[in-house]
């Protein structure tokens, strides 16, 4: 993999050498003097970042140009990391530069170390986002996963086990916690059956009453309780030749237990008050976020029921555990929101991923979603910040209240988490990643290893 490509515009042509050399063990620098130069750059090869002195020709002595390039630059490649450098000294043009979409401003004479480190993270961003980009292929696959989006590995194994799944019609039981598409990822399966085209029943067991539950399922005939005037179809009958899905099937009452037990082992039910068995073709998927093992041990689940569910199990990862999905479900919840009420937004501001990749994201995907729609009606400017976001305040913090952890454990999660990053900043090329780590690529196997890290292929 060669040097990370940057542009720098910069009509002195000293200050543009000693730049150019000063990056050059990093960096491939192109330069160029003018506005003219610096699109045609941009249109033949877009880089990583650009390095934008305000002060240009026709207008070096003030910011016009440079303010007009700027725009430009925005407008062709949005999202594009422009680190703008100046010699006024007006506070103004720095807040405009910002507003506009510049990614960070340095005034002249320029502080190199302190460049370097803003370069490393504008170059990491874009990096980060070109490798989504590329994975927009994938991404367009989420229309045979109930829209979930997704470009990580472990939700690529995911939807692979799906597709499998979905060729049988063995009853599915998917895990997870709250928020992280469970009954999205039921739905794919459901599609990418035989039975695609049938009826697809949800029952939320935990939201309909214990005693109203039963008559739900399997329906009731015409006088068979008081208020039942009429028959009623359950839910199992009417997903014939279809798929019934039990959300939150941990709670299913004991003695609904049993009665859904006979019907997945014999393919029949009866409906209250009736006394004829009627054969239901149904495929089953069950829901839920709670252990039903320990549900099992605790007697409020039927250990025979839990294995004839548990059949082919699925378990669907909690969004830290997804980090190269973050960035895209981020710019997909943006893209969406800002559609409905207008093409207000650019992007995210400066500092605004880098909470969105810090924050652990304990509502999972439902938690982002919410987060961006609320700031997308409420926010202000062209582009969301972190503070628009909530974030600044609410990042928890490692071992925080809620979430102890050992030493031990904070420096494992660190570790593994940078490891996570530079694999990802270098597309998965693990010698340049242990260039990015400081360390030698044996140890860097060691370190893929000891975290058990998935390579993308």
């Amino acid at each position: 993999m060669g040097k990370t490509r940057i542009l720098i515009v910069e009509d002195e042509s000293s200050l543009a050498k000693q730049l150019k050399w000063a990056l050059s063990d990093t960096y491939a620098a192109a330069v160029a003097t003018n506005a003219g130069e610096a699109l045609a750059a941009m249109r033949e090869e877009p880089p990583a970042a650009v390095l934008l002195d305000l002060g240009l020709p026709p207008d070096p002595d003030g910011a016009s140009e440079g303010i007009r390039l700027l725009r430009e630059i925005v407008s062709m490649k949005p999202g594009a990391k422009v680190i703008v450098i100046t010699g006024n000294t007006l506070k103004d043009i720095a807040v405009q530069a910002v507003s506009l979409g510049a990614y960070d401003y340095h005034q002249k004479p320029v502080n190199i170390e302190e460049l370097k480190i803003v370069l490393k993270r504008a170059c990491y961003l874009s990096g980060l986002e070109q490798h989504v980009q590329e994975l927009e292929e994938v991404i367009c696959d989420r229309d045979q996963f109930g829209g979930m989006i997704a470009v990580s590995r472990p939700m690529m194994d995911l939807f692979e086990k799906a597709k499998k799944v979905a060729r049988t019609d063995y009853p599915v039981l998917i895990q997870g916690q709250s928020g992280t598409g469970k009954e999205r990822l039921a739905r794919a399966i459901h599609q990418l059956s035989d039975r695609g085209e049938r009826a697809f029943i949800v029952v939320d067991c935990g939201a309909i009453p214990e005693n109203l539950l039963e008559s739900e399922l399997f329906g009731h005939e015409k006088g068979s309780f008081t208020g039942a005037h009429a028959r009623q179809i359950g839910k199992l009958e009417r997903a014939q030749r279809g798929t019934v899905v039990l959300d939150e099937i941990g709670e299913l009452p004991l003695m609904l237990q049993v009665k859904f037990l006979r019907f997945l082992q014999e393919g029949t039910i009866e409906r209250i008050g009736g006394r004829e068995p009627i054969h239901v073709d149904a495929r089953v998927i069950a829901i839920t976020n709670v252990d039903l093992e320990q549900a099992v041990r605790q007697g409020r689940f039927r250990e025979d029921l839990y294995y004839r569910l548990n059949v082919v199990p699925v378990m669907v990862p909690p969004l830290k555990d997804r980090g190269e999905d973050v960035p895209a479900l981020a710019k997909y919840f943006l893209e969406l929101y800002s559609k409905e009420i207008g093409p207000k937004y650019k992007g995210f501001g400066r500092g605004a991923m880098d909470a969105i990749l810090g924050y652990d994201w304990p509502g999972n995907v439902r938690e982002m979603q919410n987060r961006i729609r609320r700031a997308v009606v409420m926010a202000e400017g062209d582009f969301l910040e972190a503070a628009d976001l909530e974030l600044e305040e609410r990042t928890p913090a490692p071992g925080g209240e809620g979430n102890a952890k050992t030493l031990r454990q904070i420096r494992d999660d660190a570790e593994a988490a940078a490891v996570i990053q530079a694999l990802a900043r270098n597309s998965y090329n693990i010698t340049r990643a242990a260039q990015d780590l400081d360390v030698s690529r044996p140890t860097m196997h060691d370190l893929i290893k000891k975290h058990d890290i998935r390579m993308l292929k």
